[in-house]
């Protein structure tokens, strides 16, 4: 009997982590079988100890980091709920960045809620500039291609890329827009489960290709356009065949991101939020 409930515990052990724990819809109940779980000077026996100690790990719950320092001070947001909102996301997106959900690193997980911030931070600042109509003809000044937000019924249905345009264009935050735009582009591929064999694939070839070619590259794979600059003929090849083309774009993005900068990241988030906090207090 007691072999038999091992197998069935195991059975339900697997299946938590297959089917609930690592889905964001699911955090309640990780939240709520967190809590149930023996604690402190409730854990007397050492067996059940030890045994709680192992279910801790094969969930990835996290306590200590639970009551840690968010790594981006929300202090200044003066609404409890919303900045809780914010601490909880701020918690969730450091979980992946240092392998505790799941036991695995996962930058696309980490920039996922990197974006769910951003564009929270966003949302806050838009939300301080009147009526929506307002908030409209507000975002169309700085991103004069928008003109397609008039359709949006709230300030939600605004998407991520024009808000972040509209605002790093406003206070020319052209470094930050390009790596809080980088988070989009690595949390959209994830969300659609496009990311594959194929994508390293791609990268492989075309990284061959440029070495091949006699391109100086960065520590990043990128080309070295100021090495660059030492061959006119290389050069002018680059940017007029090379630089622009879909596929080279494409090769970017795949070398930011496998460079998987988390801090770079996590930067780019505490300037939005010094720069939403200066602008709208």
């Amino acid at each position: 009997m007691a072999e038999q409930n091992k197998d069935n515990l195991r059975k339900l052990l697997r299946f938590l982590d297959a089917e609930i724990i690592h889905k964001p819809e699911n955090r309640w109940f990780v939240d709520e079988l967190r809590s149930a779980l023996p604690r402190g000077a409730i854990v007397e026996s050492g067996a059940c100890s030890s045994s709680v100690k192992k279910i801790e790990k094969y969930l990835a719950l996290d306590y200590k980091l639970d009551h840690a320092q968010a790594a981006l001070d929300y202090s200044s947001i003066k609404d409890d709920y919303l900045r809780q909102c914010f601490e909880a996301d701020c918690r969730e997106m450091l979980r992946f960045r240092f392998g505790l959900r799941g036991h695995c690193i996962d930058f696309g997980e980490f920039c996922r809620f990197a974006q769910i911030q951003a564009e929270r931070l966003l949302n806050m600042y838009y939300s301080t500039k009147g009526t929506l109509p307002e908030i409209k003809a507000y975002i169309k000044k700085y991103n004069k291609k928008a003109d397609w937000i008039d359709n949006g019924k709230t300030l939600e249905d605004i998407s991520y890329s024009v808000k972040l345009w509209a605002f790093t264009h406003e206070y020319k935050l052209q470094s930050l827009s390009r790596t809080l735009d980088n988070v989009r582009k690595v949390r959209n591929t994830h969300s659609h489960g496009s990311t594959s064999s194929a994508d390293e694939q791609f990268f492989q070839s075309h990284y061959t290709m440029l070495v091949e070619a006699g391109y100086p590259l960065q520590p990043s794979c990128c080309v070295d356009w100021k090495a660059l600059k030492n061959d006119e003929s290389k050069n002018e090849i680059y940017f007029n065949t090379i630089r622009y083309t879909p596929e080279h774009k494409r090769y970017i993005d795949l070398c930011w991101q496998r460079r998987q900068p988390f801090d770079e990241v996590i930067k780019a988030l505490e300037e939005l939020l010094l720069q939403v906090t200066a602008h709208t207090n």
